[in-house]
């Protein structure tokens, strides 16, 4: 297994491991259940944040490979609206947890949706992205 698979591969379970506790999160607030909510979305965070270095290691090691498969509109499509709302969830993100850790709830309470459903799409269409480059990619 080659380096960059690595990473890949790294990638994909970091991202997913944040997407999974965000979920979990979501689940445990709704029960009314705030300490493991809280853990959750700690985990989330920090999974992320693992993420977004493997991320920045693979572009540095390695040259970005170019969609040519049949679907690049749909794959456009979705490396945009994935870079953008990632570049916008990371403000959200920190903002969010500085509202709960400050114990600003009003305030979180208005955000934490969002935030949660934006982060929940960029996971989904990371790995969705990796599907597109791995499989479709012909």
């Amino acid at each position: 297994m080659s380096g960059y698979e690595i990473l890949n591969y790294l990638s994909l379970l970091t991202i997913g491991i944040s997407g999974l506790s965000i979920l979990a999160g979501l689940f445990f607030i709704k029960k009314g259940r705030r300490e493991l909510h809280k853990k959750s979305m700690i985990n989330a965070s920090v999974f992320a944040l693992i993420f977004v270095a493997l991320y920045v290691i693979k572009n540095l090691l390695f040259p970005a490979s170019k969609y040519e498969g049949p679907y690049r509109g749909l794959f456009l499509f979705v490396l945009w609206s994935h870079t953008a709302l990632a570049i916008i969830n990371f403000p959200l993100a920190v903002i969010t947890l500085r509202y709960a850790l400050k114990g600003t709830f009003d305030r979180h309470r208005k955000i934490a949706p969002i935030t949660a459903g934006v982060w929940l799409y960029v996971a989904f269409t990371g790995w969705l992205i990796y599907f597109f480059m791995q499989w479709l990619n012909r």
